[in-house]
């Protein structure tokens, strides 16, 4: 019978971590699934793939010999080894060994021989099996299939499985825990939102469908601004709709012009987005400031001088790039974005493995989700599943913005549904919150009013404002609790302002 000293594979361990340090991003896939522990016989293989793992998780995704040298050299032991195992020459040899079109069968025999020690080490009789006349077609699964019996446990960890729970062991600790920390998610700035979901759970997918041109990337840009300029996390927002130019102008025109925001920042300002892009400001006197020109329609002062002299003559620029330094100050937290060109389901969960793996993002925003070059409803219900077990499996919040269809604009805000979905109306099975958002008619302002709250903690009922621009929120599907109240926010998309002012009621029609 072999001992564990004969069940290996040097060679594929080597040619295994080479695919990792010549393509390095093969770690999003699949660094989930080794276990260097129990997956490498080898110590030399096992130090460089354990320096390879930090290295990718903590200094840089690329791999080039000097910032490999850089990074091994910062740790005394670490260095030591590497040196003893033939530094850079070996992990270049390595590379060139390896192939990573064959990367899945690399693995396969990772796993398979691994599998082996774990059972030899249980006492199980492996011999047979190694010397059987198929043994090199095996694959790791074939290999717990045939001595599965008694060895569930094993395979768990090799195989990175789960047992079923208990539940109604700890039922006593589950309560105690919660005394001490509820589960309540990150906060929502909107008062009823927050209460209703619970705040922005990890672990969950919420959904928010606008009709199209409504302000749903605007949202999203507002509450990714607000969880890491406030709440102090790191965000990746994902589009496929708009571009890095446009989001950000738009997150700096969210920081300039809400409340929440300006408590932070201390800064009075208002200023359009328009009037941003398009560079437009006003003098002390209230006048625009034109870059002067000559009888011919030429330039006569350089692009510094016109700069100079908006700098001197409108407090409104000299605030607006206070705004700027202020945000750009604020360095712990990041807001990561990301334009999805392809925005396939392989695409995006490799972007959300790799923001979670190598820069800890635990909250992603995608605008918008929508079938990759189909618009079957089969297809878009297949991708929100997949983004809710990465949820899951990550332990990460993702807010999508879906997209209502076009004859929503005639459909009362108190009779929206999941009906009301573009091209998938079973997306609502798959979600954790589901929320269809609408902006009020001001013909239809008399229909409806709202309950706010004064000072004292009383509600009062309010009409709306013809002057003023309405947005309701219709919860349509909540797994942190109720769905009873319809939100109501007063927004202005050119300031990309929202406000919650209230819930929803009926009024005289």
């Amino acid at each position: 019978m072999p001992g564990e000293k004969d069940i290996f594979n040097v060679q594929n361990e080597i040619l295994f971590v080479g695919s990792f340090f010549k393509k390095p991003d093969l770690y999003i896939e699949y660094g989930r699934y080794i276990k260097p522990k129990y997956d490498f016989y080898d110590e030399v293989t096992s130090f460089l793939y354990n320096s390879f793992e930090l290295y990718y998780k903590t200094f840089s995704q690329t791999i080039d010999e000097t910032k490999f040298n850089t990074f091994m050299s910062q740790d005394k032991d670490r260095l030591m080894l590497y040196k003893k195992y033939g530094g850079y020459k070996t992990v270049k040899t390595w590379m060139t060994l390896s192939d990573t079109e064959d990367f899945k069968n690399y693995i396969e025999v990772i796993k398979k021989y691994s599998l082996l020690r774990e059972y030899s080490k249980k006492g199980y009789n492996v011999e047979k099996i190694i010397e059987h006349s198929k043994f090199n077609t095996f694959k790791a699964n074939d290999i717990y299939r045939i001595i599965r019996s008694g060895a569930d446990k094993i395979g768990t960890i090799i195989l990175n499985n789960e047992e079923s729970s208990i539940l109604n062991e700890g039922a006593k600790n589950f309560i105690r825990k919660k005394l001490i920390v509820p589960d309540m998610g990150l906060e929502i700035p909107f008062t009823s939102l927050n209460e209703m979901f619970r705040g922005m759970r990890l672990g969950k997918l919420l959904a928010l469908a606008f009709l199209s041109n409504e302000g749903k990337t605007r949202l999203l840009c507002l509450i990714a601004s607000y969880i890491t300029l406030i709440k102090g996390e790191k965000f990746l927002a994902m589009c496929n709709e708009t571009s890095e130019e446009d989001f950000r102008a738009c997150m700096l025109v969210t920081v300039i012009n809400n409340q929440c925001f300006r408590d932070l920042h201390g800064i009075q300002v208002e200023k359009p987005e328009r009037e941003i892009v398009l560079g437009i400001y006003k003098d002390d006197n209230g006048s625009v400031i034109e870059r002067k020109v000559n009888a011919e329609g030429e330039f006569t002062e350089t692009e510094e001088e016109y700069e100079e002299r908006i700098y001197q003559t409108s407090t409104e620029y000299r605030k607006i790039l206070q705004v700027a330094d202020w945000i750009e100050s604020q360095t712990k937290n990041k807001l990561y974005f990301r334009y999805m060109k392809d925005y396939s389901d392989s695409n995006i969960e490799f972007e959300i493995r790799k923001h979670k793996i190598v820069y800890d993002i635990k909250y992603f925003g995608y605008d918008t989700l929508k079938g990759y070059k189909s618009d079957e409803w089969m297809i878009l219900k297949q991708s929100t599943t997949n983004l809710s077990q990465l949820c899951l499996e990550l332990n990460v919040f993702i807010w999508a913005s879906i997209q209502l269809t076009d004859d929503s604009v005639y459909t009362d805000i108190f009779q929206f549904s999941s009906n009301n979905i573009a091209n998938a109306r079973q997306l609502k099975h798959v979600l954790d919150y589901l929320c269809l958002g609408k902006r009020l008619n001001k013909d239809e302002y008399h229909k409806y009013k709202y309950k706010t709250t004064n000072q004292w903690g009383q509600e009062q009922t309010q009409e709306l404002d013809l002057k003023k621009v309405y947005y309701c929120l219709k919860v349509d599907k909540n797994r942190g609790g109720s769905k009873d109240k319809i939100p109501v926010l007063c927004v202005d998309l050119d300031l990309n302002t929202w406000y919650e002012v209230g819930y929803l009621i009926k009024g005289k029609s």
